[in-house]
This record gives C-alpha cells, sequence and structure tokens, in this order.
C-alpha cells in the first residue's frame, strides 16, 4: 500500500500542476470537495442452543464512528480521493471478552488494532466511456467486494459492450459496523479478474476469468433477461431471471471448486420478490473464487453456504413506502463440512432489514437474524444489530 499511496499522491500533484488555465491552488479550492458521516452502530447476539465458540457467543456492544473524505476533480476527467475512519467503543457487555482480534466483546467486528483505518485513496479517470482507479478504493464485481487495493479498468467505447479488468492485492473494511485490517490477498501476489459483458435490450451476457498464482484459475458466465414493464391488474410489472455457473482449477485444495446459481424474480410497483438457488461445489465447495470477496451471499451471517456440497434455496422481498426501506430474506441450506466426515447437515436462516430517512441528512438502520438449528460448528443464534448515520 505504501508503494500505491506514492505513486497516487506523486501523480495527483503532478497533474494539478500541470493544469495551464488556472494556478494549483485555485484548482484545489474549485474542484475539491468534502464529505464524510458521523454515526453510532450497535450490535447484540446471543447463542440460542448449540456449541459456543470465540465468533459464536453472547456479545453486545455499542460504537461511534466518524469518516471524513477528500475529493479533488482536476483536469475534467481525474479525480484524487482521500478518506479515513476512526471507531472507538462506547459499551461492551464484556470488556475483558477475548475475541479473535482483541479484548472486548467489539472487536469482533471493530477489530482492537484496526480502529482506524485509511478507507480511500486513490487516483481515478472517469470520461464517462472509459474508467480508471489505481489505489484503495471499494471493488464490487461478481467476486470482489468491500474496500481493497489495487487497481481497475473498466470500457464501454463498443457498442453494447462493456470491459472489465482489475487486479487486487489487499482486502479489507473500513464501515460503521466493521472495521477490519487490510490483509494481502494470495500472500501478497494478488489476485487477476477480467470479463466482458454484452447486453441487448433487457438481455445482458457475461464471461469472465480471475486468476491467482500458485492458488487457482476460474472461468464463468452469466446470462440474465429483464423484460420491459408492463401494465398488470395491479400496476406496472416487471420480469426477470438469471443464471450463473463459474469452476476453479484449485492447485493447493483436493479438487475443483464450482458455483451453479439460479435466480428468478417479479417486480410490481417497486416491490420485489426473488426466489434462488445456490449450489457449490461438493469436494471444496466454491475452492477460492471468494478470495476477494462475492455478490452471492445476502444473508446476515450466512456462514455455511460457503461449506463444500452446499445447496441453498432462498426468498427474498424488498419494498420501499415512502421513507421507509424494508427487506426480508428466508432460506435454507443443506451441507457437507470442509475438513470434516462426509454427514450432511441442514440450517436455515431468517434476515429482516429495516430503513428509515429522518431527514435528508440523518437515516435509522435495523437488522434481525435468526439462523435455526444448531449443528456442528454453527449453533443456532439471534442477532440484533442497529445504527443511526448523520451524512454530510
Amino acid at each position: 500500500m505504501k508503494k500505491i499511496a506514492k505513486f497516487v499522491a506523486f501523480a495527483a500533484l503532478n497533474f494539478t500542476a500541470l493544469n495551464l488555465h488556472a494556478s494549483p491552488l485555485e484548482t484545489l479550492l474549485q474542484g475539491s470537495k468534502f464529505s464524510g458521516e458521523i454515526g453510532a452502530y450497535s450490535e447484540t447476539r446471543r447463542v440460542i442452543s448449540g456449541t459456543k465458540t470465540t465468533y459464536f457467543n453472547d456479545t453486545s456492544w455499542l460504537v461511534g464512528s466518524a469518516a471524513l473524505n477528500y475529493e479533488l476533480s482536476f483536469l475534467g476527467a481525474l479525480k484524487f480521493s482521500l478518506g479515513g475512519r476512526g471507531s472507538v467503543p462506547i459499551y461492551e457487555g464484556d470488556r475483558n471478552y477475548r475475541t479473535l482480534h482483541g479484548k472486548g466483546d467489539s472487536t469482533e467486528r471493530i477489530y482492537e488494532g484496526d480502529r482506524a483505518l485509511l478507507s480511500q485513496l486513490f487516483l481515478g479517470y472517469d470520461d464517462g466511456v472509459n474508467t480508471l482507479k489505481i489505489g484503495r478504493f471499494e471493488m464490487i464485481n461478481d467476486w470482489s467486494s468491500k474496500i481493497q487495493d489495487g487497481v481497475r479498468v473498466t470500457s464501454a467505447a463498443a457498442p453494447n459492450l462493456l470491459l472489465d479488468a482489475s487486479y487486487s492485492k489487499r482486502r479489507g473494511r473500513a464501515y460503521l459496523k466493521e472495521m477490519w485490517g487490510f490483509t494481502k490477498l494470495n500472500e501478497g501476489r494478488g489476485i487477476f479478474n477480467a470479463g466482458a459483458t454484452y447486453k441487448q435490450g433487457g438481455a445482458s451476457v457475461k464471461i469472465y476469468a480471475l486468476y491467482a498464482s500458485e492458488l487457482f484459475s476460474a472461468l464463468g458466465g452469466k446470462i440474465s433477461y429483464e423484460s420491459g414493464g408492463f401494465q398488470s391488474g395491479a400496476g406496472e410489472m416487471k420480469l426477470g431471471w438469471m443464471l450463473h455457473y463459474a469452476r476453479s482449477d484449485e492447485r493447493k485444495q483436493s479438487g475443483d471448486g464450482s458455483l451453479v446459481e439460479a435466480k428468478i424474480y417479479g417486480v410490481l410497483e417497486g416491490a420485489k420478490l426473488t426466489l434462488a438457488y445456490v449450489k457449490s461445489g461438493k469436494s471444496v465447495g466454491w475452492g477460492s473464487m471468494n478470495l476477494a470477496g462475492d455478490q452471492i451471499v445476502f444473508f446476515e451471517e450466512g456462514d455455511v453456504i460457503y461449506e463444500r456440497d452446499a445447496r441453498t434455496y432462498y426468498a427474498a422481498f424488498d419494498t420501499k413506502i415512502k421513507k421507509l426501506n424494508l427487506g426480508a430474506l428466508l432460506g435454507t441450506t443443506k451441507y457437507r463440512l470442509k475438513r470434516a466426515d462426509d454427514k450432511t447437515y441442514r440450517q436455515n436462516e431468517l434476515t429482516a432489514r429495516l430503513g428509515y430517512e429522518i431527514t435528508k441528512n440523518l437515516r435509522a438502520f435495523a437488522t434481525f437474524d435468526r439462523t435455526f438449528k444448531a449443528q456442528p460448528r454453527y449453533p443456532a443464534m439471534m442477532q440484533i444489530s442497529a445504527g443511526l448515520v448523520y451524512s454530510f
């Protein structure tokens, strides 16, 4: 990260100095802006049945958090961004409880050594057709999530075609409810991701490849379709579906990874109902494909979906009523444990989320999660969390 930070800072200063129409100070004042947020977040977990572990335990905590971001736009399409976040525990049910990441209930999510983090530092380019980011930024795609140190390039120069290539070296979290230090991916060698998406009307086809030296290589494809809006007896309606398949060639695991994902959904006047199926490989589940994250598991916990030979069926519902956002997921997963016996287990999960816009800059949210049927490594538990955020 030090090398990337030096390059980004050096490039930003030099590009700013090249502006011939204004002095560096004038450019700084005209193209810069600050943003941020101040918030509080609380979480309570209770094990209902099954064996408690260091991670799955009875904990409760409240933290305060603040983030400040600076953004400088210059030379039309260039942007420099710098941001940081800090968190402090306000209340902990047990301040002496030892988690895997420090002392105190909150350190399972807000790591004791990571309460202040650089959340973004990147140089970007966007001309409306091509984009480039290099540094630390949030990277989201099929097999990537959260904040990463790396590079991403996209191009929509060809009609109906989007090209997307990225490299990630480290991954971490610097959010209101999670502060996890940035760790190296693939022992610092990183992971490459390249894909192409072709869209025509409501249809979309994507192919992609993943590569992490010494660990794995993978190929995947996704096809989806969404109808145009049409009138039904209850209002405007849309229907859609998606199929996703990927397979990895693993170098250090006893077997290859695979994923099958299928969804069908309907949208009626802003309310969306989704039915989905997710299946992982019999030997090692997804293998190493989710090394940099994923966009597949949307449950608050959802841990058993990452096991091997996991077959998950779930339904999701989302809607908005004026300033109130409501969402719920209910699913069941049949799976086998990695590095264990060949026995089949099942666990069910319910996640419900609520968000409310109190004012333009102030929002509140809450989440309820419940897993049912205690199993080895995974007890049945309940989790309730809530937050309040002021943005500026």
